[in-house]
């Protein structure tokens, strides 16, 4: 490990500390009701408002754009809404668009893949609307950046491979848990891409999750 990132993994690590939670993506249990490419920063800032992208057969990942961002910030900013349109293209398309793995690297990597696992293994898909709002870059330190978000998942539902919703939907659909607030911590490659390291997030009853309640 190069000076540089090993300085910015420690960075990023204490940036993150304040958030509570698992560093893992949000645990995937759809049969358990249970529990529940990127800019190098050149080029024009990212408008505000609605963007609404496909992610598969009526499934879809809505983003609203923060105003305010200059250019790097939009490139840090887009790293994240990149990744997770991407990560909902890989269950739209049965695990056979892994462009989603692009975006990631080390810890954020392997939780990521095991998200999406979880529904290749089971022979589910989704079907559904996915948002992402109140996107903000937290904090930048040298290499390291943190990215703020707030995700509702409550438009979507887990469905078999022919669409169809399974009987069970899992936790993590429904209120109150289908809203949390998520963190990424993300990291400039030599080739000047933002890629996302580590993720945490904070579901309900955290204030955090709270805050991002509609």
């Amino acid at each position: 490990m190069t000076r540089w990132r090993a300085a910015a993994m420690v960075s990023i690590c204490a940036l993150l500390a304040a958030c509570g939670g698992s560093p893992q993506e949000r645990d995937f249990t759809p049969a358990g009701a249970v529990a529940g490419q990127p800019s190098s920063g050149a080029g024009a800032v990212k408008p505000p408002g609605a963007e609404t992208v496909a992610a598969g057969p009526g499934l879809k990942v809505e983003t609203e754009w923060p105003d305010g961002l200059n250019a790097s910030h939009t490139a840090i900013v887009k790293a994240f809404t990149d990744y997770y349109a991407g990560r909902w293209r890989a269950v739209g398309s049965l695990g056979k668009d892994k462009s989603y793995l692009g975006g990631v690297e080390d810890a954020a990597a392997r939780d990521a893949y095991k998200w999406v696992r979880g529904f290749v293994a089971g022979k589910w898909s989704a079907r559904g609307v996915a948002k992402l709002y109140a996107l903000r870059v937290a904090s930048v330190d040298g290499h390291g950046a943190q990215i703020d978000a707030c995700v509702d998942e409550s438009g979507v539902r887990v469905t078999d491979r022919s669409g169809t919703p399974v009987p069970a939907q899992p936790a993590w659909t429904k209120p109150p848990r289908s809203t949390y607030f998520q963190v990424a911590a993300v990291r400039q490659g030599d080739d000047g891409t933002w890629r996302i390291m580590l993720f945490r997030h904070a579901s309900y009853p955290d204030e955090r999750a709270k805050e991002c309640v509609r």
